[in-house]
């Protein structure tokens, strides 16, 4: 037998053991060489990758996942750190809180015991923007705190009733690019200049602005773990703003509310912000603001798409650096109403150095507060997530609808069935009609989808479909507009171009739930006439166009007018395809990709119609970072439109050998841009004036950096030699489609005839931030093909167009205009008489070519399908028979 001294021995060896085991846990410092935030150190993402799996393998208290793929391919991981005793029961925590989300299941009875039994889930998200770097330094730190419990609190106790999912970077792509550069340029004179390229492929900084529309992977990523596997209460999204102001903004937000929103989300985020702010003024943090710059109205970001959700949202703002070079601030630059005592700013930031250490430690005591926070609240916010799901199915709010109606048939069922598609992965529950049914008054055939208001996640299915309408906020009293954050309108419907009914009074009929969207099956057989027809109306026709024109050497015309035949009608600009032995091989898999049903033909002599090409397509790309240009690229290499990347080297040729853009290329894609940057590099005026500044509310920028020089290959712009080169290529019969404020290099370069009505509005007279509004449009010209005749289109620092009677060899058709009245659809809009009947989409023609302006974003972050048909058809406009 073994003594009771020996006993002793050997537990308090094992204590030794395990509390050296403990010690021996690798440091951030440790394993990068430097502590984090130091000045001018960076850890890049392969860094913070391997720190994380290292730790991993030395603690019971974290667990590492692969939560997806980035767009460059690159693995998204998620920590998932709790008490050890934890780790074996994750599913069923999980299982509690998806069992809370539906309460029509689930008495209040049940919903408390699993509150009891069940943890606390957070999730903290750093550096979604890539140069705002803090949180992605800091989440290292904060990992190794918690699993150390080198913790303010008791972190055996936090943990024990909290899951922290901890995404070190949701743009890891971003990260790796933006501290490549950092270190290439570091201690040169372009050491805090900006990277003239988007850190992330396509978005940039708009990567912000997915989270209503999924489209990018690293947004389906994080989404998949907030509303579909993991459920968190609390949704920490961490960032950095501009350098003069406050150091931390936190909540309680601004107005205006989102109304759709529970209150209960509001008061949470109000307790977490507060208890955060108490404990940075505990430990000496000054400048932390509250209740400005940053509303609680909805812009499809990170942060506030969980408020929708029942989630309780916290966007944060640290002041920023340039990257890891601290910055010196003087007390006289910092404004007055950041230098003076409010209750909203109760300890104002004197000024001085403020170093990335600075921004990691405020970002650690806020992220450790939200984390004790949610441990003294647990029961609570579980609770509260129940009872938010439940009042969401049981209460009816004022001015919610019962139900959205959805029909089958639709002008485009490729995109409306895509929009389905975007709901279902943000949580809306979808009903389809088994049988034909009447909602107040309105007759809707069986197959039509409903949405129905009363379930967990009605906010989002609420604003998602319903149109917003901004209120009318002033400066002061009769004063100018007060700006929104970012969007005023969104609908989701009326960006796709997809029918959609408000339905307010309740109705029987007989649904059944969705598990999925029913695309169709492509009916066996097409494709064995002479000719195949594909709709002008379906987005999806375009690249499938493109695709037998390329791969299939197929012969294809549009038609030129709308073609009435027994069983079906052919909008004009539909495409007629002649059934090749290579197009029939090729059309089944197209159609199987792009869910699009062909109309057979045997005969097409009489139909009028003009013939098309291959198109070869350029895009071109500043060195400016442009993100309208990302998304434009998203958008062709989402739908598969081939095109290739051009700069300015390109278009400006070389003293020995102009560029012959017609040589090369059929049509040239300028994205949004200033006419002055793409012509010399310089941000120049231009676009919409009765928006604000930059297009973007006060705090809507990504976080500024001083300014600073550029690399010289990344300076300057086409330069004179790149205009020349294309006036020569739209004389020979080429066509520049140019988008929203790219539509200035036409009216500064080019003789159109056309101008911006609005330049120089004082938005006093005139104001519109981000909403849709009404447009007419000419489907029978070539740029409106497979349009219907009045759309919705997103209005993002637009243009609105005085055309005039041309000069020699000029002309002008105008495809789409403002009606002359009730112009707003969605959003916010003052002074509509300002742009009633004024042109927003012209095709101008100069000698054998076609200048394109569209004076909207019709392919606005890849989210207003039902406008992509201006560009499309600018891609393929029919050749000269």
């Amino acid at each position: 037998m073994i003594s009771s001294f020996k006993k002793g021995s050997l537990a308090l060896a094992l204590v030794l053991v395990l509390t050296a085991a403990l010690a021996a846990q690798t440091t951030p410092e440790q394993f990068l060489g430097f502590k984090v935030g130091a000045d001018k150190k960076l850890a890049d993402y392969n860094q913070i990758k391997g720190y994380f799996e290292k730790l991993a393998t030395e603690t019971p208290r974290m667990k590492l996942l692969t939560i997806g793929e980035t767009t460059m391919k690159k693995p998204m991981i998620m920590a998932v750190i709790t008490a050890e005793e934890n780790m074996a029961k994750l599913d069923t925590f999980r299982d509690i809180v998806k069992k809370l989300r539906d309460p029509r299941t689930l008495s209040p009875e049940e919903a408390k015991k699993l509150a009891q039994q069940g943890k606390a889930i957070v999730l903290v998200s750093c550096s979604l923007h890539s140069t705002e770097i803090g949180a992605s330094q800091m989440s290292m730190e904060l990992a190794y705190n918690l699993v150390t419990g080198k913790t303010p609190f008791d972190a055996k106790k936090v943990l024990s009733d909290v899951i922290v999912l901890l995404c070190p970077t949701h743009n890891p792509d971003g990260n790796q690019m933006v501290v490549d550069w950092y270190k290439k340029y570091l201690g040169t004179k372009f050491e805090n200049g900006n990277m003239p390229y988007l850190y992330h492929s396509y978005a940039g900084h708009d990567n912000n602005r997915d989270w209503d529309f999924f489209n990018l992977a690293e947004t389906k990523a994080v989404t998949k773990v907030l509303y579909h596997d993991w459920l968190p209460q609390i949704h920490l999204d961490e960032h950095q703003q501009g350098s003069n102001g406050g150091r931390l903004f936190i909540p309680p937000y601004m107005d205006p509310p989102l109304p759709n929103v529970h209150p209960l989300v509001w008061r949470s985020a109000n307790l977490i912000g507060t208890a955060m702010a108490y404990d940075l003024q505990q430990n000496n943090k000054s400048g932390v603001v509250n209740g400005r710059s940053y509303t609680a109205w909805y812009i499809g970001a990170c942060d506030d798409t969980p408020w929708l959700h029942n989630v309780v949202g916290i966007l944060s703002e640290a002041a920023s650096t340039r990257m890891g070079t601290p910055v010196f601030i003087e007390p006289t630059e910092i404004p007055k109403s950041y230098a003076e005592k409010m209750m909203d700013f109760v300890d104002p930031w004197p000024g001085g150095w403020w170093r990335l250490r600075d921004i990691v430690d405020y970002e650690l005591i806020m992220t450790q507060s939200m984390i004790k926070t949610a441990a003294l609240h647990k029961e609570d916010l579980l609770l509260n997530f129940y009872k938010m799901c439940k009042d969401s199915i049981e209460t009816v709010e004022k001015g919610q609808p019962f139900a959205f109606v959805i029909p089958a048939k639709q002008h485009d069922t490729p995109t409306m069935l895509k929009m389905l598609e975007v709901l279902q992965l943000g949580g809306v529950e979808i009903q389809q009609a088994k049988a034909d049914f009447v909602a107040e008054g309105k007759f809707f055939p069986a197959g039509a989808f409903v949405v129905k208001t009363a379930q967990p996640y009605k906010a989002f299915a609420w604003a998602m479909l319903e149109k917003q309408k901004y209120p009318d906020m002033r400066q002061y009293p009769g004063g100018p507009p007060q700006p929104p954050y970012d969007n005023a309108g969104w609908t989701l419907p009326l960006q796709m171009g997809v029918a959609c009914e408000q339905i307010d009074e309740p109705f029987e009929a007989k649904l059944e739930k969705l598990a999925k969207v029913p695309y169709p099956a492509v009916p066996a057989g097409q494709g064995g006439g002479n000719f195949v027809v594909l709709g002008s109306q379906s987005n999806v026709s375009y690249p499938i166009a493109f695709a037998l024109l390329k791969e299939a050497k197929a012969e294809v015309w549009r038609t030129k007018t709308k073609v009435n035949r027994k069983g079906f009608d052919i909008p004009a600009g539909s495409f007629i395809v002649k059934t090749s032995a290579d197009v029939k091989k090729a059309l089944p898999a197209l159609q199987a990709k792009y869910h699009l049903s062909v109309i057979d033909l045997d005969d097409a002599a009489d139909i009028a119609k003009a013939p098309l090409k291959f198109h070869r397509v350029g895009l071109y790309q500043s060195w400016r970072g442009n993100m309208d240009e990302g998304w434009t690229r998203y958008v062709f290499d989402d739908l598969g439109i081939p095109y290739t990347t051009l700069h300015n080297d390109y278009f400006k040729g070389t003293k020995e050998k102009k560029t012959d853009i017609k040589a090369d290329y059929d049509v040239i894609v300028f994205a949004d841009e200033n006419g002055t940057q793409i012509k010399s590099g310089q941000r120049g005026a231009g676009g919409q004036r009765g928006a604000a500044p930059g297009g973007t509310a006060a705090g809507g920028a990504p976080a500024r950096q001083p300014q600073s020089t550029t690399p010289p290959e990344f300076e300057g712009g086409i330069e004179q030699a790149g205009v020349d080169a294309l006036k020569a290529f739209v004389e020979k019969g080429g066509t520049v489609v140019l988008l929203n404020g790219a539509c200035t290099l036409a009216f500064n370069e080019f003789d159109v005839p056309a101008r911006n009505a609005i330049q120089s509005v004082d938005r006093t007279k005139f104001y519109c931030p981000t909403s849709i509004l009404k447009i007419l449009v000419d489907n029978e010209s070539p740029i409106g093909y497979g349009m219907p005749k009045e759309a919705g289109a997103m209005f993002v620092n637009s243009l609105a167009l005085d055309t005039s009677n041309p000069g020699f060899e000029w002309d002008r058709k105008v495809v789409a205009a403002f009606p002359d009245n009730n112009l707003l659809m969605s959003g916010w809009l003052l002074g509509e008489d300002t742009i009633a009947r004024k042109a927003v989409v012209v095709d101008t023609t100069y000698k054998e070519g076609h200048l394109i302006l569209i004076g909207i974003r019709c392919q606005n972050r890849a989210q207003s399908h039902g406008t992509y048909k201006f560009l499309l058809n600018g891609l393929l406009y029919p050749d000269k028979e």
